[in-house]
């Protein structure tokens, strides 16, 4: 149903008139900063009047079949989980602001990165958990934990879409958002998403500091001779800093590869990115070196195989604090296990 007839049904239920829902719609977009389609803002103009009316077009395109580096996707999905509003600053000093949106649709699921005046969609409660949402010309992308990320860039739409073959927000919750990765020790890890109590014992050296983008922060490429920095998305911008380290941690049964990117990096040596890249990198090896060996740490996340170096490495999702009470507990729980106590 496009704008034209959802018009139509407005003025069967309403005494408006033509002129007067359409200057509406406008409002409605130029209030939401033109981040919904036409369409989308004449469907919330008819909610506002007790029209539900549903976009009925076919949707084709499923998640699971959404490519890294695909653009102009469009396809639906029901939000089943949002993160928190996340403020931050950028390298010149403005504010940001960026909120996840997580998809699914029964065959997969991604997240929906909500950008500064985006995130007013989330904020205002304009999209919530359990709405059936249309994403319109996004831009796909996995992320550094082999997830796949939507952004609408300067293009992108939300509409309304129809509910009526998308699973319940609670169902796919249950499929996709609340999977507790389980303990294990190093020695018997696999490709797969796990939590590990470790010591940091070393730390391998490099520039530590990527540029990434203001809009969308995918990584983006800096020109060796103008030092000019160009996003696969949002062309030439300018970059923010962001933090990578890469570490080998141990348990006492064995050593892996762990890697922590942006805010986890951040947290492991409490120190912000651009604080590390006004350093030289020598500094900085030193200065992350000295504040990261022989940490103890709970990491939760993704273990996948290296496809250089043909070994298993862990891309760290959370960094939890250690309860030495439930530490306690739970190891005498392990020990009466295995004496059958």
């Amino acid at each position: 149903m496009n704008s034209d007839e959802i018009v139509e049904n407005i003025l069967k239920k309403t005494s408006f008139s033509r002129d007067e829902i359409k200057q509406k719609i406008e409002r409605k977009q130029k209030e939401l900063s033109e981040l919904v389609s036409e369409e989308g803002a004449a469907h919330l103009v008819a909610k506002e009047y007790g029209l539900d009316l549903l976009n009925n077009t076919k949707r084709k395109l499923q998640i699971r079949n959404i490519i890294s580096g695909m653009k102009n996707v469009t396809f639906a999905g029901r939000i089943f989980r949002t993160s928190n509003i996340i403020e931050f600053k950028r390298s010149d000093g403005s504010a940001g602001s960026v909120v996840n949106l997580f998809l699914g649709d029964g065959s997969g699921f991604c997240k929906l990165a909500l950008w500064n005046e985006q995130v007013k969609l989330v904020d205002d409660e304009t999209v919530k958990i359990g709405d059936a949402i249309q994403i319109i010309n996004g831009f796909a992308k996995e992320n550094v934990y082999g997830d796949m990320e939507i952004s609408l860039g300067k293009f992108g739409k939300i509409a309304t879409a129809t509910d009526a073959d998308l699973p319940a927000a609670e169902e796919l919750a249950r499929k996709f958002g609340t999977f507790q990765p389980q303990r294990t020790n190093i020695v018997n890890i696999v490709p797969g998403n796990f939590e590990v109590k470790v010591t940091v014992v070393d730390v391998f050296k490099g520039n530590f500091i990527f540029s990434v983008c203001p809009m969308c922060a995918g990584k983006v490429n800096v020109d060796v001779v103008d030092g000019k920095a160009k996003c696969a998305e949002h062309g030439e911008v300018e970059a923010n800093n962001a933090l990578v380290i890469n570490t080998v941690v141990d348990d006492g049964t064995e050593s892996l590869r762990a890697i922590f990117f942006r805010d986890k990096a951040e947290r492991l040596i409490e120190f912000i990115a651009d604080e590390i890249a006004v350093l030289s990198p020598e500094k900085r090896y030193e200065w992350i070196r000295d504040r990261s060996l022989g940490k103890e740490l709970l990491l939760v996340g993704k273990v996948k195989k290296n496809k250089v170096f043909k070994q298993l490495e862990m891309l760290v999702d959370e960094i939890k604090e250690i309860n030495p009470l439930e530490e306690s507990k739970r190891i005498a729980d392990e020990i009466e296990l295995k004496l059958g106590v």
